[in-house]
């Protein structure tokens, strides 16, 4: 089992990846005209540089005196429909109608903190393989400066802040508990794959056509490696079952009916509401 690679080194990886290919766009558009890939350079230079502040945050939230608190991961959910815009809204009914369900049921992780009686604590956290675990509430000491706060899980590891710590609810979301049966994750590998062979096609295309491998393959490696850093920052939980939920095929047993509360003559009426009624 290959051990895992821990926040710092991933995002310094594609901070790097992000910065060469850039510098490498400049030398490709010499000899061809400029595409559409060329659109990814100022995205990818601004991650870039979102990113190395986030570092440079990392470095001092890790310096920072360890305090106590109490963790449970959440997954941020899209709001009832009841609670969103009315284009949502018809496009839910819509979604219902042709048995489609077009917006994702969890996909950003959330750390919520607590610490005795004070306001809740919640920050937005890159993901971690062993993350799906760590289901229900966790001991973490807490180290928090400049504006974030790395958590050290004993036994298990180090998360990473990949926002602001929050002392309200994020907005737009619903956070549901990690591992809970209303927490699934419907993002699944092919749709992963699917938008991104949509957006090389779209941006490398050109570059085939036109007999400019070199430049196809420029844009191809420049679209993962911002899709990779796009979802480190915002804490996506890549496919797979959660710990404490079953399996799409596994069978449920149905469990003894119970049988309906009758009342007591003389007594107390215990029965149901039904019952009531009758």
């Amino acid at each position: 089992m290959t051990r895992p690679v821990s926040a710092p080194y991933r995002v310094t990886a594609t901070v790097v990846a992000l910065l060469g290919l850039s510098a490498a766009a400049p030398f490709l558009y010499r000899t061809g005209p400029v595409g559409y890939a060329a659109l990814l350079v100022p995205l990818g230079l601004l991650l870039a540089l979102a990113w190395l502040i986030r570092l440079g945050q990392w470095m001092l939230a890790a310096g920072a005196p360890p305090w106590p608190a109490r963790l449970t991961l959440h997954l941020a959910q899209s709001p009832q429909a009841q609670q969103r815009g009315r284009a949502v809204r018809v496009a839910d009914a819509v979604g219902r109608t042709s048995d489609f369900d077009a917006t994702p049921a969890g996909y950003a992780v959330w750390a919520v903190l607590q610490r005795g009686s004070a306001p809740l604590l919640n920050q937005r956290v890159v993901w971690e393989r062993w993350l799906r675990e760590l289901t229900g509430e966790q001991r973490v000491l807490v180290r928090r400066r400049a504006g974030v706060a790395v958590l050290d899980v004993e036994g298990r590891g180090r998360i990473w802040p990949s926002s602001f710590t929050l002392r309200r609810r994020p907005w737009g979301v619903a956070l549901t508990p990690l591992g809970g049966t209303s927490a699934g994750n419907d993002l699944s590998w092919w749709r992963l794959l699917t938008v991104v062979v949509l957006v090389v096609a779209l941006l490398a295309g050109p570059a085939v056509g036109r007999g400019d491998h070199l430049d196809a393959v420029w844009a191809a490696v420049y679209v993962v490696v911002l899709a990779f850093g796009v979802g480190q920052w915002f804490g996506v939980m890549p496919p797979g079952r959660q710990s404490g939920q079953k399996s799409a095929g596994s069978a449920r047993i149905p469990g003894p009916r119970a049988e309906p509360a009758k009342p007591h003559r003389g007594g107390r009426f215990t029965g149901t509401s039904k019952t009531r009624k009758r």
